[in-house]
């Protein structure tokens, strides 16, 4: 819905009013409800009702946006991987997994089509998706108070509606009450119990509680989407690390990552003897985690000096300087590859060790994005790296993960 004078966000605010109430609905029937049986498939129809509901009413910010569109295509294979392999029993881990990233990841679309980041100016997403999470769903409560009680304010409205109203309103009011009511009078409590026989009051209670709940959140979070205040926080351009400490930080970071590297040349490449009693695949367990580990601060330091790093002077010997910890990164990947391969060569292939391996080739796909922005600034590197790592998520699913493993040994 565009949204271009106020006569337009009152009506935008009473119509989030029904939606708001079908997801809530939604949440409980399908969340709720099968918390302890069949909860990915019923999560994954959630989701896909949420994404439905979402673009109809935000149609006119997305349907031009690719990116959104991208990751929207993205958690739909995910959520029909939930029915095409998530109930069968075996890839519980993936499918655990999933379970949080999914909303996580439409956490961060919501930011995306709230905000109006551009793939140039994508710094904020992360401070976006925390406000997102943790701010969003209640800082819009006022708004809905303010659209529940036009419902009740405005006259000439048809008589069918406003039966409806109060009858809503009676239910919610009632459902409080009566079993209030039931605790205090022990004969009230027999006869409204004969009446609702066939009744769990107190699963209601707690049924309607979720909805009224979930009701007020979805309807705060939707609304600061397209009518609340997304200001995009970015740090000041002018910001920049002195080239002198540039050059001793990645200076001193890159002679001790020579020397680890010459030690992998000596003793893991060239195959030199190891030290007594340790053997390769032990010598492959100790260092693989640690490795893989390193790899990724080395491309957040990448990314920190990239963005703040000596604007003018000293900046061509700050690109030789991230070139050269692109390089040993790319030599360190290859060491954990090595590591991880002699381990698996010896204890076979498990969900750990496969999930270690497809994080080296999206960390090898990520070190080559940050090679090509090195000459080619206009590369959103930060927005392709998040979305290559999303795909690369859905292919791992989709690799079937338990029957891979079990054909790989």
């Amino acid at each position: 819905m565009t949204i271009t004078n106020a006569k337009q966000r009152i009506l935008a605010e009473r119509l989030l009013l029904p939606i708001a109430l079908a997801l809530a609905i939604l949440f409980d029937r399908l969340m709720v409800a099968n918390i302890f049986q069949d909860l990915t498939f019923f999560s994954a129809i959630f989701w896909l009702c949420y994404l439905a509901i979402f673009y109809a009413f935000y149609w006119s910010k997305l349907k031009r946006d690719s990116v959104a569109w991208f990751v929207a295509i993205c958690v739909t294979a995910l959520c029909i991987w939930n029915f095409a392999f998530g109930q069968s029993g075996h890839n519980w881990q993936f499918a655990a997994i999933t379970f949080f990233v999914i909303p996580a990841v439409l956490m961060a679309h919501a930011q995306w089509t709230a905000c109006g980041f551009t793939l140039k100016n994508s710094e904020g997403m992360a401070l976006a998706w925390i406000f997102g999470a943790f701010v969003k769903p209640f800082t819009g409560l006022v708004p809905l108070f303010e659209a529940v009680g036009s419902l009740f304010t405005k006259k000439n409205r048809p008589l069918a509606l406003r039966v409806l109203i109060g009858a809503g309103v009676a239910v919610v009011v009632m459902a409080v009450i009566i079993p209030l009511l039931m605790g205090a009078d022990q004969v009230f409590n027999h006869y409204i119990s004969r009446i609702f026989a066939n009744f769990n009051i107190r699963s209601l209670l707690f049924h309607l509680t979720v909805i009224i709940i979930a009701f007020g959140l979805f309807y705060s979070f939707l609304w600061n989407i397209g009518m609340g205040e997304n200001k995009i926080r970015r740090i000041p351009e002018k910001f920049a690390i002195d080239p002198v400490i540039s050059g001793i930080v990645l200076g001193s970071v890159i002679l001790i990552y020579i020397l680890f590297c010459i030690i992998q040349f000596t003793y893991l490449f060239a195959g030199a003897g190891l030290p007594a009693g340790l053997t390769y695949a032990e010598y492959a367990r100790a260092g693989f985690a640690q490795t893989v580990a390193v790899c990724a601060i080395n491309l957040l330091i990448f990314g920190i000096f990239l963005r703040f790093g000596p604007k003018e002077a000293g900046r061509k010997f700050l690109r030789a300087l991230l070139m050269a910890l692109l390089a040993l990164t790319v030599v360190m990947l290859i060491s954990g590859a090595v590591r991880l391969n002699l381990y698996i060569e010896v204890f076979g292939m498990t969900w750990l060790r496969l999930l270690s391996a497809w994080f080296i080739l999206y960390m090898a796909a990520t070190v080559a994005l940050c090679a090509i922005r090195l000459f080619w600034k206009r590369l959103p590197v930060l927005v392709l790296a998040a979305l290559l790592l999303l795909i690369w998520y859905v292919a791992l699913g989709y690799l079937n993960p338990d029957a891979f493993i079990a054909w790989f040994n």
